[in-house]
C-alpha cells in the first residue's frame, strides 16, 4: 500500500537557474516510506494553487500576465493552455527584436 506525500519540512523559495529563466522554484522535503524525497514546483503556480486550488489539466500552465516573472500576486497570474502561453512569449519576444 502506497502512502501519500506528507510535507514534513520545507517550502523554501529558491532562485531559479539561467536554464528556467531565472523563475522562483519552491523546493519541498518529504518522507515517504520511510525514505526522504525531494521535489520542486515554479514559484508561481504554487501560488495559484494555493489561492485557486489544483490546476487539473497538464495541459495548463500559470502566466504572468505583465510578463513580470518575479511578480507572484495573484491579480497578476492567470491560467492559459501552454500553445496560448508559447504563442504569447514568443509574441512578447518578436516585439524585443522589432525593437533594435
Amino acid at each position: 500500500m502506497a502512502t501519500k506525500k506528507k510535507a514534513v519540512a520545507g517550502g523554501k523559495v529558491y532562485k531559479g537557474s539561467a536554464q528556467n529563466g531565472g523563475r522562483e522554484i519552491v523546493v519541498k522535503h518529504y518522507k515517504k516510506d520511510g525514505k526522504w524525497h525531494t521535489t520542486s514546483t515554479n514559484a508561481a503556480r504554487e501560488q495559484y494553487e494555493k489561492e485557486h486550488g489544483k490546476i487539473k489539466s497538464k495541459n495548463k500552465t500559470v502566466d504572468h500576465k505583465n510578463n513580470k516573472h518575479s511578480d507572484n500576486r495573484s491579480s497578476n497570474l492567470q491560467v492559459l493552455d501552454k500553445g496560448a502561453n508559447t504563442a504569447k512569449e514568443n509574441k512578447r519576444r518578436a516585439g524585443k527584436k522589432g525593437k533594435k
